[in-house]
């Protein structure tokens, strides 16, 4: 399966209410990630447990999968009555009882399909309304990089099968992150397991988790799903390399039988 995700993410910059931690929650919680894969997109899909996907790296001690590891309960799973109680904790806080933003998205028909639903599973939420814009993908990614938008879905495909290639995404100094998250300690979690732990691996595994993990309990985004791109093979094509990082195909020891 590749490694390319969707995810959704909520400008603090523009939306004051999104940098309390529970209203970014909240809004996690009430998306059931099951019924958006299985019934709205029928792709083979799979939700996401996390920003970093399945298929990026095993712990070199013990081979547990990267994301088993660093799952963190009650951010991702669905939990519409939890989600109620941190809103309403998160509107006591910032002295609001509403929340009203638009999600900006590509005009494509996956993209709109999964933005309706966000749209529906969200208004469930008391006192939320959600609005769309559909736009062309050119114009979408113009918007994110500028960020002109309030809340926006976004792709990530990685170049090679690590997780720091998801993570250094949302880096203070990254220039994918637009948001308005920042969080120093996880800055420093990357930056050491790039340099003072590069030759140690089960170091460098560490501090990815711990960095995943800071990202997820502070919703520094909501992960949607991971991406199936379901493609047909002829049955005579032999030895066609897979690779769900990079470059999708080698062809250099495919050929055709007879």
């Amino acid at each position: 399966m590749p490694t390319a995700t969707s995810r959704l993410d909520l400008n603090q910059n523009k939306i004051k209410a999104f940098k309390n931690l529970d209203i970014r929650k909240a809004i996690s919680l009430a998306i059931d990630r099951n019924a958006l894969t299985k019934d709205i997109l029928q792709d083979g899909s799979k939700p996401s447990k996390g920003f970093v996907p399945a298929g990026m790296g095993k712990n070199p001690k013990n081979n547990t999968s990267f994301d088993n590891e660093s799952y963190v309960k009650n951010t991702s799973e669905y939990n519409l009555k939890l989600a109620k109680t941190l809103l309403q904790k998160g509107y006591k806080n910032t002295g609001t009882n509403t929340l009203k933003f638009n999600i900006l998205t590509s005009d494509t028909d996956s993209s709109k399909s999964t933005v309706e639903y966000l749209q529906s599973a969200l208004q469930k939420l008391p006192g939320v309304s959600v609005s769309i814009t559909s736009v062309p993908f050119v114009q979408l990614i113009t918007r994110q990089n500028s960020g002109d938008y309030e809340a926006t879905t976004k792709s990530w495909q990685s170049v090679f099968a690590d997780p720091i290639n998801y993570l250094d995404v949302y880096e203070s100094n990254s220039s994918y992150n637009h948001s308005g998250w920042k969080n120093k300690t996880f800055d420093k979690l990357l930056v050491d397991a790039e340099n003072k732990y590069g030759n140690q691996p089960e170091k460098r595994w560490n501090n990815l988790i711990k960095a995943e993990q800071i990202l997820m309990n502070e919703q520094g985004t909501i992960p949607l799903y991971q991406v199936a791109k379901p493609q047909l093979l002829r049955a005579n094509v032999k030895d066609v390399v897979y690779n769900p990082a990079g470059v999708p195909y080698d062809w250099k020891n495919a050929y055709i039988s007879k």
